[in-house]
């Protein structure tokens, strides 16, 4: 265990080095990203956006606040907030002179009706109205007080776009047209194959961006990402963002710049609220959990970059529980486990792979180790919107979800993204009995507490609630002469700072 610590801290610790500027800023230049996300979501709307493709409004549209690594908060459109615990409020004191791409004012009604969307959509939490003070000032009602309301006003369903937008160019246009205040303005989006900006003269700190536009590729294959990084001239791309360990040893190798960083834990989540499914038995659960070879995975898929996980939390975060003996490699226990639960020739499953972020060869692995005690798995690899459907709306039956589960900030806002009912995802999952009213609990303190995150971390264990595989990591490969990106210094991995990014000679 010592040995994974060390791991990771020296993960962690690349990077500062590859964050340092190389002299002045430079203007000018295009940077070209391709990223991980599918480009099938309507920007212009990020009340509508889930998962990775809101790496995709960064450029245009702005947060409220911003949350860095460590779960701090830092003023960016709203400079000032106070939270009022006893009365459940959130007033946030907006910054002045800010202007949308449209040249409408960021006023406290833009705020309001941006808000008012994400309630409307639920794809907020927790919120229940917004009154307005004056021209500069919002009052967020909230229904109780979380100690993870921060992370919403941090996040991109909060993030503000211009309503006189939507009033000019009709609804249907104006979410597929992004309109913020960030320092890139929209040029084009080709869903599924590429969105474009350009440098936004209105910006509203002075002298920035640096960069003429940037442009977003939506590249699936890895040998066409690989060499979209080796051309020259107007077809090179500067920063590849990928999951896929071999990508990033391959380049690497090559003389690439890598970012890396614990950003997830690829975990199995069972249908096991479905009554008639084999995967609502706890046995069965640990029957999977025991017959998974986790380090012949992380040997064969890892390349140095990832670590065997029996838990969602990495060792040395708050919320990890010392000597789970979950993710331990036992066949023979797990064919006892399915004898004991009623399956002793096993039965037949799918594993539904969420786009770009599940390595593919890993799903096969874990199929062929699965064989070996009796499950038969077909693999399923949807896109993003029938994926969605089955996390957010539809649920899933007879099978698994290979899901990235993202380490937020704090374990008290992972657990409440991913298990958290009110949010309706993962309908198909049953919690442990009591965990919604312990995280509850969790979230109405202060600020967050260890104890009460570790107890979390034991109910999910306990029952096996999830299926975790390994701690993975994302990547962004870059040229050279790429600087100040941000990337890894914020809590999410979709979050960055366009507007500090430039490109040397």
């Amino acid at each position: 265990m010592k040995g994974r610590v060390l791991a990771w801290a020296l993960f962690l610790c690349v990077l500062p080095i590859f964050s340092v500027s190389a002299g002045e800023p430079r203007y000018g230049g295009v940077l070209k990203i391709i990223e991980l996300s599918e480009g099938a979501q309507p920007l212009g709307a990020p009340w509508e956006v889930r998962g990775i493709d809101t790496n995709l409004l960064k450029p245009a549209v702005e947060s409220l606040l911003r949350e860095d690594i460590d779960g701090n908060y830092h003023p960016w459109l709203a400079t000032e907030w106070k939270v009022d615990q006893k009365n459940h409020t959130v007033t946030l004191t907006l910054r002045k002179g800010v202007k949308f791409h449209d040249g409408t004012d960021l006023d406290a009604d833009a705020v309001k009706w941006c808000i008012d969307n994400a309630i409307s959509a639920k794809t907020v939490t927790g919120l229940k109205g917004v009154e307005v003070i004056d021209k500069y000032t919002v009052r967020i009602i909230l229904e109780r007080y979380r100690n993870n309301i921060l992370n919403a006003l941090s996040g991109s369903v909060t993030s503000p776009v211009s309503p006189a937008a939507f009033g000019k160019m009709g609804k249907e246009k104006a979410m597929w047209h992004p309109v913020g205040t960030g320092p890139f303005k929209f040029v084009s989006y080709e869903r599924g194959t590429r969105v474009a900006y350009t440098k936004w003269e209105g910006y509203w700190q002075k002298g920035r961006p640096y960069l003429d536009g940037m442009e977003f590729l939506l590249i699936r294959d890895p040998m066409t990402q690989q060499a979209a990084l080796m051309a020259s001239g107007a077809e090179k791309v500067h920063v590849l963002g990928t999951t896929s360990a071999e990508t990033a040893s391959v380049m690497k190798a090559r003389g690439f710049k890598v970012l890396s960083h614990y950003e997830g834990t690829l975990c199995l989540y069972p249908d096991s609220a479905n009554p008639d499914s084999p995967l609502s038995k706890k046995k069965v659960r640990e029957a999977l959990s025991y017959a998974i070879d986790r380090e012949a995975i992380v040997k064969a898929r890892g390349f140095g970059f990832r670590l065997p996980a029996n838990q969602i939390n990495p060792e040395g975060r708050p919320g990890y529980v010392k000597g789970s003996g979950l993710g331990r490699y036992d066949p023979a226990r797990a064919k006892e486990l399915l004898s004991e639960a009623g399956y002793p020739n096993g039965f037949k499953i799918r594993i539904i792979a969420q786009p770009a972020l599940v390595d593919r060869e890993t799903l096969v692995i874990i199929q062929r180790s699965l064989q070996k005690v009796g499950i038969e798995a077909e693999l399923e690899f949807p896109d993003a919107g029938k994926y969605n459907a089955y996390r957010f709306k539809d649920g899933w039956k007879h099978g698994l979800l290979a899901q990235a589960t993202r380490l937020l900030a704090t374990t008290n806002i992972t657990y409440s993204f991913y298990f958290h009912t009110y949010g309706g995802a993962f309908p198909s999952l049953k919690r442990p009995e009591g965990f919604i009213e312990k995280l509850e609990a969790s979230l109405s303190t202060v600020v967050p507490e260890r104890e009460r995150m570790e107890e979390l971390t034991r109910m999910l264990i306990e029952d096996v609630t999830v299926i975790p595989i390994d701690h993975s990591s994302e990547f962004r490969i870059m040229q050279p002469n790429v600087y100040d990106t941000g990337y890894f210094e914020w809590s999410g991995a979709t979050v960055f700072t366009p507007e500090r990014i430039w490109l040397g000679q």
